[in-house]
């Protein structure tokens, strides 16, 4: 063999010298990792900072009142659009915060199981169909830590019909509580699926749901009453009247 091809050989069989990168992926036997990762923001979208494993915080169906410390989705077509230049001008988008991160949870979402401390939801379960809220509802308890929680919040089905027959004496009470329930769906539907209510839950059809999930805990609470320690920093006052709150722990 001539010299020159001797040390071509020796360099294939060695690899790179020290320092040098490596280009080809991983060692044999290292897992090679596909799917959505957290730190890959969608085009548009800022690249955040993430907390550690089991210090988690979801907050899913955030709209526009995303806080800091937690990890703030929403699937709204909207949230790109605004990142656009002059995307907020030219589509009168809502204005977004830089941390909401746009997600469809209906197909699944990109933790490791156990990952997570708290998923709190305000106001999103109504948007699925009963089939797609379970199944979100188990992908939450499969990326719940043990002792984790998951508080669910939605519109009170059994407040709304209280109040509609405490207004049988005008005569257009039962239009209004039809319009009340959001239950029509319309052009913006199709640009965004599920932006009108889909299902209505009471404090029965919820707990059953949860249940139904593997959430043998579940249960009826109140405004501000959780086990969230956080909890006073993402439950909105502006939603207590017309809410149905359930929690439950894994």
């Amino acid at each position: 063999m001539k010299p020159h091809a001797a040390a071509v050989a020796e360099l294939k069989l060695n690899g790179p010298e020290l320092g040098e990168p490596k280009l080809d992926g991983p060692e044999l036997g290292e897992p090679k990792l596909d799917g959505p990762k957290l730190d890959e923001p969608e085009l548009g979208e800022p690249k955040l900072d993430q907390p550690k494993p089991n210090e988690l915080k979801l907050n899913i169906g955030c709209g526009t009142s995303g806080i800091g410390g937690w990890v703030n989705i929403d699937n709204s077509p909207t949230i790109l659009l605004s990142r656009l230049p002059l995307g907020r001008q030219v589509f009168r988008t809502p204005r977004w915060p830089r941390d909401v991160r746009r997600m469809d949870v209906r197909k699944g979402m990109p933790f490791a199981d156990g990952s997570v401390r708290a998923i709190y939801s305000s106001h999103t379960f109504e948007h699925f169909t009963y089939e797609e809220s379970l199944q979100v509802a188990k992908e939450c308890r499969r990326v719940l830590a043990v002792g984790g929680v998951l508080r669910v919040v939605v519109p009170d089905l059994a407040i709304a019909v209280r109040e509609y027959l405490a207004d049988r004496a005008n005569p257009k009470a039962s239009h209004q509580f039809i319009g009340r329930l959001l239950l029509i769906s319309g052009v913006r539907d199709l640009l965004h699926p599920g932006a009108h209510h889909r299902q209505m839950f009471d404090g029965n059809s919820l707990v059953h749901m949860l249940r139904e999930a593997g959430f043998a805990s579940a249960e009826v609470s109140s405004f501000g009453n959780s086990r969230i320690p956080e909890i006073e920093s993402i439950e909105l006052e502006s939603r207590r009247a017309e809410s149905l709150y359930v929690e439950c722990v894994k």
